[in-house]
């Protein structure tokens, strides 16, 4: 069962976040829905995929720039600063 946290990868490409020389990187976001209800695997990917259609509507960035990753992944590469 899996939390009801989706995470995502945001290319460079949409130059959405920059190096400390300006060059365009990767970022990294979640939408998290805490003390919601756990969910399985056959649950779980089809809303991953449906709200990264919505974050790319919302951030007016191509769909194309998301990559859905595991909640493990984007632990491992987010700052909490």
């Amino acid at each position: 069962m899996l939390e009801p946290r989706f995470c995502y990868r945001i290319s460079a490409e949409a130059g959405m976040a920059h190096d400390g020389e300006g060059n365009d990187t990767s970022c990294f976001t979640q939408m998290n829905f805490e003390g919601g209800t756990l969910l399985s695997v056959e649950e779980y990917t089809p809303i991953h995929e449906k709200l990264k259609n919505a974050l790319s509507q919302q951030l007016s960035i191509p769909v194309e720039f998301f990559e859905g990753i595991s909640q493990e992944e984007y632990d491992e590469n987010h700052d909490e600063d």
